[in-house]
């Protein structure tokens, strides 16, 4: 798996270097894999490639999604600190790298998703939805770490635990085809597949494009009874999703952190919380 992801990578970077030229705009490596591996349509791919990255959706979205996704996010945090602290963890919040830092027995990373360090070990993932949908090409990526990933899907009141380790037939087998697909992309032989993505395709050279015919929009929100639903849902699940959370955390920290009953000193930095629309 290992060796599938770094020879994905090295291509992705080939990919990039060999169109940045024509682009005032370097890519980064998170950005180029997940251009290749979010659209089925290759000649799309090498259109954004040339030119100018992930096209801007007209469309707007009311913060609200974004603070309750970062509210969630605080909460999450928040009983994950106090269930470190009781159960005699030395644990922090930071955002630095973990190897720059040697003094705490668990470090929360805030990065995408939040990592739970031990012993200079990633032990475990933290992804947080606070919204309806699920961006599982986000998700398909995230497998291509070793650790655990916990999922927790506030709105629905969802928290699962994904090993990556025990679905690496699939991993291998997205990795295979993503390799695949670079390859092609780096040969120039392509393919070029209409569907419904051609409504927001940029390139509009393409016969196929049909851009033209989207409607804008512009602002994406929910009616009243919508709104009412949604956020008393919020609410009621969000403190079995947060102890849910934390308790899965601490579960896979068992064996590797042993609990101390003296000399407790809980730390942390100010929180930089995340988003639904985040996606590295």
């Amino acid at each position: 798996m290992d060796k599938q992801k770094e020879e994905l990578l090295a291509k992705v970077r080939t990919l990039g270097d060999r169109y940045g030229s024509a682009n005032k705009d370097r890519f980064s490596t998170i950005d180029l894999v997940k251009m290749l591996s979010s659209y089925v349509c290759e000649r799309r791919i090498k259109y954004l490639l040339q030119n100018c990255g992930f096209a801007k959706e007209s469309q707007k979205f009311d913060s609200y999604y974004r603070q309750k996704s970062e509210f969630a996010t605080v909460k999450i945090l928040e009983c994950l600190k106090t269930r470190l602290y009781s159960n005699g963890v030395n644990a922090t919040i930071l955002t630095e790298a973990p190897s720059e830092v040697g003094r705490y027995d668990v470090i929360v990373i805030q990065d995408y998703p939040y990592k739970v360090y031990a012993k200079g070990e990633e032990i475990v993932r933290i992804e947080v939805k606070a919204s309806l949908g699920l961006n599982l090409e986000q998700i398909d990526r995230y497998l291509w770490d070793s650790s655990p990933l916990i999922l927790a899907r506030v709105i629905t009141g969802h928290v699962a635990k994904i090993q990556p380790l025990a679905l690496q037939s699939y991993i291998l087998f997205s990795l295979r085809q993503l390799n695949a697909k670079a390859d092609r992309l780096l040969s120039g032989k392509l393919y070029t597949i209409p569907g419904t993505s051609c409504l927001s395709c940029p390139d509009s050279n393409c016969h196929y494009n049909r851009s033209k015919n989207r409607k804008s929009m512009n602002i994406v929100t929910m009616p009243d009874s919508e709104f009412e639903k949604d956020l008393n849902s919020f609410f009621q699940n969000l403190s079995y999703v947060a102890e849910r959370t934390a308790s899965l955390v601490v579960e896979e920290l068992k064996g590797v952190i042993p609990s101390q009953s003296q000399g407790i000193e809980a730390f942390s930095s100010p929180p930089i919380v995340g988003c639904d629309n985040h996606d590295q």
